[in-house]
């Protein structure tokens, strides 16, 4: 990835523009130097050892060229670098100002420059970019999920004195990863899970936990490294949060979880949703695909046309910022608008036909279907009424039912796409998708690929007469 980027900030098309926009920048600022307004004469004459090249430098008006210059960056590397970004928009602009703008002590008369020193510029640029700029970064550990914690003689495993270090406030040392502590790779930028050492909370039970830690290592700048940073500590909870629901056996008295410390409903239902998850170590190894598959989905190229996959990312996204709500109501509806994204429709009934997706996607009997569907319905109107504010003492709950319905949804829209991209019969739209999904809405079973998820147990209560209270 780094070659790529080296190879775009090379282009000639891109140098040019970048050296007549400079060129423009020195004369403004030369101008002003030889010709500074009053109000540059008076601040130079009361301080006397202010430098005449920095104000000059300071005050010059260059915002149109500083805009073509970052145009010309977005246009010709940023856009053309695939997702996650190892470095930012920012950093070329200000590595660019750094090299392009040098100091008093440096000749200011840009114009006695010829071409050849405006290339040698532009390439001493491209080294500092190649060399500086972009280095082998290794993020801070950070947690992500609290897990159960083991005794010492089981805690040596990979990264524990990097996880010790971090409990301990201590200098990191650089850690010593391997392929198997590997839990996603893609354009150079890759994610290490680790066990933390220290025991930071204790459980009914005797059950004690320790962090989880993730760490993002590649070829980066160090305000990429912080903003991916920033980025994973909000996927990865989510995706492991998703990864509880969906490994649920049965509902209700009975629903027990893999990752659960003690038996009862899943492990989102029990705690704060803004928290860590947290669970036996058999969660992380069930989160792991969901981990792929969101930080895929997260880091995908966004789509110009209505597909499927562009459904599935903004699924994730609203997802994310569903747990990170703190209001109820606003976490409900975000749920419900992940629902949407992948399933939605236009028109005059669209929640009806969203309701009967969801159900042609998720439950495979016929005689459920409509109980599904319900399902869905009223989960719009508990959205309604939370966001309205007529029913505050059921907006949790209501909130917890659609995170849960989402999560099945998005998973089992991944099957779909997984399943018909493996035909080699990937729809153009989502709508062509959602249509082939609409004519088998009166056929048993569910679509190809797709497996039967546990949040079918919230509308098969119906049928037993045990309403859940939001309906």
């Amino acid at each position: 990835m780094k070659d790529t980027i080296i190879k775009l900030i090379e282009s000639n098309v891109l140098r040019q523009e970048l050296i007549k926009s400079i060129q423009n920048v020195w004369k403004i600022i030369g101008d002003l130097y030889d010709n500074p307004d009053k109000d540059m004469e008076e601040y130079l004459e009361k301080n006397k050892e202010a430098s005449r090249w920095e104000e000059a430098t300071d005050r010059a008006d260059i915002q149109d060229d500083n805009y073509k210059i970052n145009k010309a960056f977005q246009k010709y590397v940023v856009q053309e670098i695939p997702r996650p970004h190892i470095l930012t928009i920012e950093d070329l602009v200000e590595a660019f100002f750094y090299i392009a703008i040098p100091t008093e002590n440096h000749l200011y008369k840009f114009e006695e420059f010829s071409s050849d020193d405006c290339n040698n510029l532009y390439m001493v640029f491209v080294n500092y970019v190649a060399n500086r700029i972009l280095s082998d970064r290794y993020s801070d550990p950070f947690p992500i999920c609290m897990i159960t914690y083991k005794e010492e003689g089981e805690l040596l495993l990979q990264g524990f004195l990097l996880g010790y270090q971090h409990a301990k406030g201590e200098k990191l040392q650089t850690p010593d990863l391997r392929a198997d502590s590997t839990v996603w790779d893609k354009n150079g930028v890759s994610i290490h899970l680790l066990r933390g050492a220290d025991v930071i909370e204790e459980r009914p039970g005797n059950k004690k936990l320790c962090n989880m830690l993730a760490v993002i290592e590649g070829e980066m700048s160090t305000s990429a490294c912080s903003m991916l940073q920033n980025e994973m500590s909000r996927i990865l909870p989510t995706a492991i949060r998703s990864a509880d629901l969906l490994q649920a056996e049965g509902f209700g008295a009975e629903y027990k979880v893999i990752g659960q410390i003690e038996p009862g409903r899943p492990l989102l239902y029990e705690r704060e949703i803004s928290g860590l998850p947290w669970g036996e170590e058999k969660l992380i190894e069930n989160a792991k695909l969901l981990i792929r598959q969101y930080l895929d989905a997260y880091y995908s190229e966004a789509s110009k046309k209505d597909s499927m996959n562009r459904g599935i990312r903004n699924a994730v996204y609203l997802i994310i910022e569903s747990d990170n709500q703190r209001n109820d109501a606003i976490g409900l509806a975000l749920s419900i608008d992940a629902i949407d994204a992948l399933l939605g429709e236009k028109g005059r009934e669209a929640t009806l036909r969203l309701a009967d997706n969801v159900a042609t996607l998720l439950e495979p009997e016929l005689e459920q279907r409509s109980n599904a569907a319900q399902f869905v319905t009223d989960l719009y109107d508990a959205r309604s009424d939370a966001l309205h504010g007529r029913a505050v003492e059921t907006e949790r709950e209501a909130r917890i039912y659609a995170r849960h319905l989402a999560a099945s949804t998005l998973s089992a829209a991944i099957d779909l796409m997984n399943s018909v991209r493996s035909l080699g019969d990937e729809p153009k739209t989502r709508q062509e998708l959602l249509q082939k999904l609409r004519e088998r809405r009166f056929e048993s079973g569910q679509p190809l690929g797709v497996k039967e998820y546990n949040v079918r147990a919230l509308w098969r209560n119906r049928t037993t007469g045990k309403k859940n209270s939001i309906l």
